[in-house]
């Protein structure tokens, strides 16, 4: 995998870490995000992947058909919601 997948990967994981915040308890649907990432030209096996490592690193849950953050999702979410405030507001005071 090149460093520039790699990096595509990580701030897809980082979209489907926030749809999972705002869809709340009642989860966000796989269907859903995927069609939001074939869009931006992901494959259904690239999205497998980017699911299966956020479940397999305890950030996601799945319940039939939705996914759900768990208690290290909320905070690694939370984290990247920081991270990016943080960039807009150098990028703004520059």
């Amino acid at each position: 995998m090149t460093r520039s997948k790699a990096m595509s990967f990580n701030v897809a994981a980082a979209v489907i870490l926030g749809a999972c915040a705002v869809a709340g308890p009642t989860g966000a649907p796989g269907g859903v995000m995927y069609a939001g990432l074939m869009s931006s030209g992901y494959t259904f096996t690239e999205y497998q992947s980017i699911m299966a490592a956020l479940e397999h690193n305890g950030l996601v849950e799945k319940s039939g058909e939705c996914y759900t953050l768990t208690d290290k999702g909320i905070v690694m979410n939370a984290r990247i919601d920081r991270a990016i405030s943080e960039h807009q507001q150098q990028r703004a005071a520059a």
